[in-house]
C-alpha cells in the first residue's frame, strides 16, 4: 500500500533515518540518524532547557536565601532582648517560623506597606484623610505648584518650550499659559524672551486663615499665589505646609493626593514607614555590623527590587515574562535563531528605578529610629539588560543557514526512504547501500567538491549581505538602537522615500531623489570623461608624428600610478579656498577679471538669473565648498576625475589600437577614406567592442566612486543637515550611506539605500553586459 511509503517519509521527518531502518538498510539508516544526531546535539548542547531560569538573574548582587531569616535577620539575642521589639510579633503573618522562605518574607512586606500605604486624598485645611476609592475626584484641576515661568509688562504669564526647526536645530519659544493650571493659548507665542522677565513657581506651599499659597520669585521678588482665586500677592505671617504629592482644586477645596511610587516634580514619593520596618531596619543594621556579614549592597538593592515587583503585580508579572523567556534563555540555537529573526527580541534594556520609592522605609529618613544609610548604599538605577536585536539577528541568522543545512539532509532521507519505499512495493530493483552511496558520489561528485567552500561562503558572505539586507526593513537607527530591541516595520522606510511630508520621508525622502540624480549623473559624465580623454590621449600616442611616444606614455601613465588616495588628497589641498591654484590665479590677475564680471567679490543675495550661476565665491574661488554653486562644484569635481581616471583608458586603448590590423586602414585609404571617418568607423567600433564590459564595469564603479567623494570634498557643501538627511550637494549615494551609518547611526535608511543601489547598479550593469557582443562572443 502506498500509504506504507508515506508513513516512513513522515517518520523520517521525527526521527532522520527511521524509514531507511524500516527500508531495511542499515547503513544509510545511520547516516541519517548520525546527522539527525548532531542536530539535536547543537540544539540540547547551546540550550539551558534542563535548568531551572529566573529574570531576577538579571538583576544586581544576588538573593538572601531562604536560611536568611534565622542566620541573618533574626539573630536569637534580637528577638530575645527585652529593649527591641521581637519578630515574633510577625511570626504568624509570614508563615511562621518554621516555615517562613525569603519569597514569603518579601510577600509580607509587599503586603505591610501596601496595608499601611493606602492611595488617598487629604484635605489641606481639615487634614481628613479620605482613600482614593472612597473619594469623588470628578472635575478636579491639577494645580502646577512648581514651575519656571516669564511674565511681560502686562503681567501674562509665558512657558518655554523646545521648537525643532525644519533643518534640524533646536530653537526656544514662549507660550501664553495659565497662572495655575498650565493651559496654553497657542494663539500667543514668543520667539524671544527678551521683554520677559522670570517668575518661578517654588512648590513650596504656605497657609494663613485656612487660605493656602504657592510661593513664588516674581523678577527677584517673593510673591505667594493663592491656590484657589490665582491672585499674586504679598502676604506676611504665613505657616509653611508640607506637602508631597501634587495639590487639586476639587469643587474649590485644596487636596493632596498621595500614591506611593508616583513621580511628582521628578521625585518619586516614599511609602512611609511602618513598625515592622523600624524592627526590621535594626535588625538589618545589626547583620550589616558584624563581622561575618556577607551581605553586599547589591543584595539590598535587589531585595528592594523584589519587594516593590511584590506591590506592583502587574509589574512583576510583565518583568517575569519579559526577562525570563523560554526562547531567549531556555532555546538553543536553532529555537532562538528562528524565535530571533521573527521577533528581533521583546525584552527592552531598562534603567529600573522604582525600588527608589522605598528608600523611607527599607533605609530610612532623618526622623526614623534606625538608619541604614551609614551601612547600606542603595543603587538610584539598576540597569537591566534586555535583548539586544542586533545580536540576536545575527545568532538567528546563523542558526537558520545552519539549520537549513542540515534541513537539506532530512528532505534527502524524507525523498530516500518514500522512494525506496515505492521502489520495494512494486518489485524494483533497489541498490544497495554501499553501492547507492558510491552512486551518488559519482552522479554529485562535482557538488560534493563544492559543498564545504558553499558551506564557509554561507556565513562569511552570504549571511553578511543577508543581513545588510533585512535591516533596511527594521527601525534600527541611532547608537542607542544598538544596545536595545528594534522592531520590524516592512516597507515602511522605503514607502517614506515617497511620503515628503512627515516622518523620515520629511528629511530622507526628499534628499534620495536628489542624490541619486547627482549620482546618476557623477556615474555618466564621469564615466565618459575618463573613456573619452583615455581614448583620445591613446589617438594621440599613436600617431606616428608623435615624436617620443614612449616617455609621453610614461609620463601620462603616472597619475594612475599614484595612490588614487594621495591623489585626492593632493587635490583637495590644492584647490582649497586658500590654496595653491587659488594664489596663483590671484597672482596672474585672474581674480580680477572675476572681479569685473561680477563672479566673485560679490554677496550672493546681491545676484539674479544667470549670474547666480556663475558665482564662484565671496573673497576666493570656492572650487569645493561654495555653498550656494554647487553645480560649479559638481564640475570641479568632474573635471578633476579625468586626471584621476583617463590614464587606465588610455593604457588599456593603447593596447587595443596597437591590435588593430593595419590592412584595416590601408582599405580604407584606397577607399578615400578622412582621418575622422577611420577614427569613427573603424578604431572606435573596435575599441568599443574589446572594452565595452570595461566601460559598463567602470559606470557601476563611478557610482560607487566614495574615494572621490569623500577625500575630496566630504560631500559638500551643504552637508550635515537633518533637515536634508544629512546629504550633501556633492554626496553620492554610497558617501552618503556612509555617512549615515558612521556619523550619524541611521542604519535602517541606509540600508535601504544599499538595497536600492544595489538593485539599480546590479540591473543596468546586467542589462548593459547581456546586450554587449563582448559578452555574447558573437
Amino acid at each position: 500500500m502506498k500509504i506504507i511509503s508515506y508513513i516512513k517519509a513522515f517518520l523520517s521527518t521525527i526521527v532522520w533515518g527511521l524509514g531507511q531502518l524500516l527500508n531495511g538498510q542499515f547503513l544509510k539508516a545511520l547516516f541519517f540518524f548520525v546527522i539527525f544526531v548532531g542536530f539535536v546535539g547543537i540544539e540540547l548542547g547551546t540550550s539551558h532547557y534542563f535548568e531551572e531560569t529566573s529574570a531576577y538573574d538579571k538583576l544586581l548582587g544576588n538573593d538572601f536565601g531562604d536560611s536568611w531569616f534565622i542566620d541573618g535577620f533574626m539573630p536569637e539575642y534580637l528577638y530575645n532582648n527585652v529593649p527591641y521589639q521581637p519578630f515574633e510579633d510577625y511570626l504568624d503573618d509570614i508563615g511562621g517560623y518554621e516555615n517562613i522562605t525569603e519569597e514569603s518574607f518579601i510577600a509580607f512586606m509587599a503586603q505591610d506597606l501596601r496595608e499601611n500605604n493606602p492611595i488617598k486624598y487629604t484635605n489641606l485645611s481639615t487634614r481628613v484623610v479620605t482613600l482614593a476609592d472612597e473619594f469623588d475626584a470628578t472635575g478636579r484641576i491639577h494645580l502646577l505648584r512648581k514651575q519656571p515661568l516669564f511674565k511681560d509688562a502686562s503681567g501674562i504669564l509665558y512657558v518655554e518650550r523646545n521648537k525643532t526647526e525644519i533643518d534640524g536645530s533646536n530653537t526656544k519659544e514662549y507660550v501664553e499659559t495659565t497662572i495655575l493650571t498650565g493651559e496654553l493659548n497657542e494663539d500667543n507665542i514668543l520667539l524671544s524672551k527678551d521683554d520677559l522677565t522670570p517668575f518661578n513657581k517654588t512648590g513650596e506651599i504656605y497657609s494663613s486663615s485656612g487660605v493656602f499659597y504657592v510661593k513664588v520669585t516674581d523678577d527677584g521678588m517673593t510673591r505667594y499665589i493663592n491656590l484657589l482665586t490665582g491672585e499674586v500677592s504679598s502676604q506676611s505671617n504665613l505657616t509653611r505646609v508640607t506637602v508631597v504629592g501634587p495639590l487639586y482644586n476639587v469643587n474649590g477645596t485644596i487636596y493632596e493626593y498621595f500614591e506611593p511610587g508616583l513621580i511628582y516634580s521628578s521625585v518619586r514619593l516614599q511609602y512611609e514607614e511602618t513598625p515592622f520596618f523600624e524592627v526590621f531596619r535594626q535588625a538589618m543594621l545589626y547583620t550589616y555590623s558584624v563581622s561575618w556579614n556577607e551581605y553586599t549592597n547589591n543584595d539590598y538593592t535587589r531585595l528592594m527590587v523584589k519587594v516593590f515587583l511584590n506591590l506592583n503585580p502587574e509589574i512583576m508579572d510583565l518583568f517575569e515574562k519579559d526577562y525570563n523567556n523560554f526562547f531567549f534563555d531556555k532555546a538553543g540555537l536553532f529555537v532562538r535563531g528562528y524565535w530571533a529573526v521573527g521577533t528581533l527580541g521583546i525584552a527592552k534594556k531598562v534603567d529600573f528605578t522604582g525600588h527608589s520609592a522605598l528608600m523611607d522605609a527599607m533605609i530610612g529618613n532623618s526622623s526614623s529610629s534606625y538608619q541604614l544609610s551609614s551601612k547600606v548604599i542603595v543603587l538610584d538605577s539598576i540597569p537591566i539588560q534586555g535583548h539586544v536585536s542586533l545580536l540576536l539577528l545575527l545568532e538567528g541568522l546563523i542558526g537558520v543557514i545552519l539549520s537549513l543545512v542540515f534541513f537539506i539532509f532530512m528532505l534527502w532521507g524524507i525523498r530516500d526512504a518514500y522512494k525506496i519505499s515505492e521502489q520495494k512495493r512494486m518489485n524494483q530493483k533497489v541498490l544497495k547501500d554501499v553501492a547507492y552511496f558510491k552512486d551518488v558520489y559519482e552522479s554529485s561528485f562535482e557538488y560534493i567538491i563544492l559543498s564545504p567552500a558553499m558551506f564557509v561562503l554561507a556565513f562569511i558572505s552570504i549571511m553578511p549581505i543577508v543581513f545588510g539586507f533585512i535591516i533596511a526593513f527594521t527601525n534600527i537607527q541611532g547608537n542607542a538602537s544598538m544596545l536595545d530591541t528594534f522592531d520590524w516595520v516592512g516597507l515602511d522606510n522605503f514607502f517614506a522615500l515617497f511620503n515628503f511630508t512627515s516622518g523620515l520621508g520629511s528629511s530622507f525622502g526628499q534628499a534620495f531623489w536628489r542624490v541619486l540624480g547627482w549620482t546618476v549623473v557623477w556615474a555618466v559624465f564621469s564615466t565618459f570623461t575618463v573613456f573619452f580623454g583615455g581614448f583620445f590621449q591613446a589617438l594621440i600616442l599613436n600617431s606616428e608624428h608623435v615624436v617620443f611616444r614612449k616617455l609621453w606614455r610614461t609620463v601620462l601613465i603616472l597619475p594612475w600610478a599614484i595612490p588614487a588616495l594621495l591623489s585626492q588628497m593632493v587635490f583637495s589641498v590644492m584647490f582649497n579656498e586658500f590654496g595653491f591654484i587659488n594664489a596663483f590665479l590671484q597672482d596672474i590677475g585672474i581674480y580680477n577679471v572675476l572681479h569685473n564680471l561680477g563672479m566673485l567679490g560679490v554677496s550672493f543675495d546681491s545676484l539674479s538669473g544667470l549670474s547666480k550661476f556663475l558665482y564662484l565665491g565671496q573673497d576666493n574661488i570656492q572650487w569645493f565648498t561654495n555653498p550656494f554653486n554647487p553645480t560649479f562644484v559638481r564640475a570641479t569635481l568632474i573635471v578633476v576625475n579625468i586626471w584621476l581616471g583617463f590614464p587606465y583608458f588610455m593604457a588599456l586603448m593603447t593596447g587595443v589600437m596597437t591590435a588593430i590590423d593595419a590592412t584595416l586602414y590601408e582599405a580604407a585609404d584606397i577607399d578615400g577614406a578622412n582621418r575622422f571617418q577611420k577614427i569613427s568607423q573603424i578604431t572606435m567600433p573596435l575599441v568599443l567592442y574589446s572594452t565595452a564590459p570595461i566601460l559598463i564595469m567602470t559606470f557601476s564603479g563611478n557610482f560607487n566612486n566614495f574615494g572621490v567623494i569623500y577625500f575630496i570634498t566630504g560631500g559638500g557643501p551643504n552637508a550635515g543637515h537633518a533637515s536634508r538627511g544629512f546629504a550633501g550637494d556633492t554626496d553620492i549615494l554610497i558617501s552618503w550611506i556612509y555617512k549615515l551609518t558612521v556619523d550619524y547611526s541611521t542604519y535602517n535608511m541606509a540600508s535601504v539605500f544599499s538595497v536600492l543601489i544595489f538593485l539599480f547598479v546590479g540591473s543596468v550593469t546586467a542589462w548593459n553586459l547581456s546586450r554587449t557582443r563582448a559578452f555574447t562572443e558573437d
